[in-house]
């Protein structure tokens, strides 16, 4: 085919134009569509030789010589941006690696605005840069992003183990070991001298004592993990918890559901309970409310958990504290399982937090960055 150059459509003489174009930072070129549907390249320009490796009047001659470097993985979102561009006119913006020998490769940004030709072709004007750095820089974020995420669900998941086995043992060692007491100290209390009231008096205060230690170590139990959430699902242990709740701080709260039980797998459950938890400690502590209500819905894709307060509210910079831990808990938290949360409040007008958990668990070790080669080129 013949070679077309650039033709100039600014005040620059050509000179200048050309020569403002060859120190540009990347490779400028016109890239047109063509009605049988091919691409092809009417100008590129010096910048190819640095960016490609591939001579001007190479790649003008043969696009396919560009084509064929974009990796296979991102082929398909080459195309999709290039035919949104071309249906719509709006600014292309490509993003995709592109391979050469030895399994290296670069990341390169595509952006260019699309006219029409005066024979009714569509052709895009712009510039390709290589941001292989910034790329790797950027994946190298989201990966330790991700790796903290991961982290901080691992620290939640062997907390919940630990709770759950000093509940167990507070619960069956301690708990025996007080009943027992209680049970040797009635024996003993029989035969006590009946002359001798002060004997049992005494015996009467340690049998108290031993009765409260022994609601004392049922309440840790029961903080440390809740046996009825075990026993009788995540319902039912959000409608307990509320009637705590009420009985402890006098807040009204009262549930919704959409079911008696739901099912759930018991890392979901587990989270979701410990959500509610949160919120209704963040509101004894701060929200001064006297209202409080609870939903939760199971859904086709996931279940819902809305907590509100009629309490003070609070703006985003107080939330964005550096020791507002407790939202904070609640976001990661929801992050582990590919869910999401919304909370919402202002001053005076009370806080809600939304939860929404998918059903399915989601595979906390997935990256959704593309596989990338081992090597990259700069």
């Amino acid at each position: 085919m013949p070679k077309r150059t650039l033709e100039p459509s600014s005040k620059l003489s050509p000179d200048k134009l050309h020569g403002f174009i060859a120190n540009l930072p990347g490779m400028a070129c016109q890239i047109q569509l063509e009605a049988d549907g091919l691409i092809t390249f009417p100008y590129v320009s010096e910048g190819c030789i640095t960016l490609l490796g591939i001579a001007p009047d190479d790649l003008q001659n043969n696009p396919a010589l560009f084509l064929n470097l974009i990796h296979p993985d991102d082929k398909a979102s080459f195309q999709s941006t290039l035919q949104q561009s071309a249906q719509t006119l709006c600014f292309w913006n490509w993003e995709g690696r592109l391979l050469f020998p030895g399994d290296t490769f670069k990341w390169v940004s595509l952006g260019a605005t699309p006219q029409r030709t005066a024979g009714g072709d569509l052709r895009w004007e712009g510039i390709m840069l290589n941001i292989t750095q910034s790329k790797l820089s950027e994946l190298e974020v989201k990966r330790t992003q991700q790796q903290l995420l991961e982290f901080s669900s691992h620290i939640q998941d062997a907390k919940e183990q630990e709770r759950l086995r000093i509940a167990r043992e507070v619960h069956d060692e301690i708990g025996s070991l007080l009943t027992a007491i209680k049970m040797d100290l009635a024996w003993l209390t029989q035969r006590l001298p009946k002359n001798n009231p002060a004997l049992a008096e005494k015996a009467k205060t340690i049998e108290e004592l031993v009765s409260k230690t022994s609601t004392a170590a049922s309440n840790l139990a029961h903080s440390l993990r809740p046996g009825f959430l075990d026993c009788f699902g995540l319902v039912a242990a959000i409608e307990i918890e509320a009637q705590e709740f009420s009985k402890r701080s006098g807040i009204s709260c009262s549930v919704a559901k959409s079911e008696d039980s739901i099912e759930l797998p018991d890392t979901h459950a587990i989270t979701l309970f410990r959500i509610f938890q949160e919120s209704l400690n963040n509101i004894m502590k701060h929200a001064k409310a006297s209202q409080v209500t609870v939903d939760i819905h199971n859904r086709p894709e996931g279940v819902d958990l809305i907590v509100s307060d009629n309490g003070r509210g609070f703006n985003e910079t107080d939330r964005l504290k550096p020791r507002s831990f407790g939202l904070r808990g609640i976001q990661e938290r929801v992050a582990h399982y590919n869910g999401n949360v919304k909370i919402s409040s202002a001053p005076g007008h009370g806080t809600t937090v939304a939860v929404h958990l998918p059903h399915a668990p989601a595979d906390p070790m997935a990256n959704d960055a593309l596989p990338q080669p081992q090597q990259p080129l700069f």
